[in-house]
């Protein structure tokens, strides 16, 4: 895994769930335009507590339909996700400044 990559997930986790803001997160890759033997890129993930990712019955693996209507398709919530990791980047940097 690369750098920017590792920097990307420890900012989903300072994030926390993207559904209900837990902050004990696994790092879910959407899969879109993959395969069976493509594997999804690093970009392409957002944060989503066990409950949200796959344990849960209205988890993004067990009843996807369920998940979206509660909480928005996955595209929706990647770019949410992205919002706010540039949100947590601002504030990082004015702190610096500081």
């Amino acid at each position: 895994m690369k750098k920017k990559d590792r920097e990307r997930f420890d900012k989903l986790k300072q994030i926390g769930c993207i559904a209900c803001g837990s902050t004990n997160v696994v790092v879910h890759h959407i899969r879109k335009h993959t395969g069976l033997s493509l594997r999804p890129s690093h970009d392409d993930t957002i944060p989503l507590c066990p409950i949200h990712h796959n344990m849960g019955n209205q988890s993004i693996h067990l009843n996807k339909k369920a998940f979206e209507h509660l909480f928005g398709t996955e595209l929706e919530l990647l770019k949410e996700t992205n919002l706010k990791i540039i949100q947590l980047e601002t504030e990082t940097q004015l702190w610096k400044e500081k």
